[in-house]
């Protein structure tokens, strides 16, 4: 793995525990920030990924009841749904 030095600030009480926590650990500063780093950005792209599907079944639970409201007055008063797998079963 190729490594590049970073320079970063932080206040006086982050760095005395980091350095604590450290110590009490045995790791080193640098692989204390290269883990949170990880674990940070991970945590964020479950995040959106979670939030995106929940939007999608938002959208989706959205476009079923809209179709469900649709399905008053087909023949012989069958729902949508029956006529989507109708239409489905002729098409295979």
């Amino acid at each position: 793995m190729n490594s590049k030095k970073l320079n970063i600030t932080v206040p006086e009480d982050t760095l005395k525990e980091m350095e604590q926590f450290c110590s009490q650990e045995n790791v080193s500063k640098s692989w204390l920030i290269r883990e949170a780093c990880t674990v940070y950005i991970a945590e964020i792209k479950q995040k959106r990924e979670i939030e995106k599907k929940m939007k999608e079944m938002k959208w989706a639970a959205l476009a079923s009841k809209e179709l469900r409201n649709k399905s008053v007055g087909l023949e012989a008063g069958k729902k949508a749904a029956h006529v989507i797998r109708e239409y489905r079963d002729r098409e295979k």
